[in-house]
């Protein structure tokens, strides 16, 4: 049975394995930008701009393959009004 994992597209780190779907795959990178959001705003470092590409792996019978990526941008504030009215 496949499971799924988080690596860092840049750096090829691994950040987190052995979730059981693609499902459980986006809560982990729910989790980690919220930790990430936490852990600038904890250092007085929200005012800048992070952007993190991270790839989701499948793993079956120890082989890992990607299957989609995500793009997690640190320290940009969602500014209300910039979308037109409609």
């Amino acid at each position: 049975m496949p499971s799924y994992q988080l690596r860092d597209t840049t750096t090829r780190q691994l950040l987190a394995r052995d979730l059981a779907d693609y499902a459980a795959a986006e809560a982990a990178l729910d989790r980690l930008d919220d930790e990430l959001e936490h852990a600038l705003a904890a250092n007085g470092e929200g005012a800048g701009r992070i952007r993190l590409r991270l790839d989701v792996e499948r793993v079956t019978e120890g082989v890992a393959e990607s299957v989609g990526h995500h793009v997690l941008l640190l320290g940009v504030e969602d500014v209300p009004g910039l979308l037109p009215a409609v």
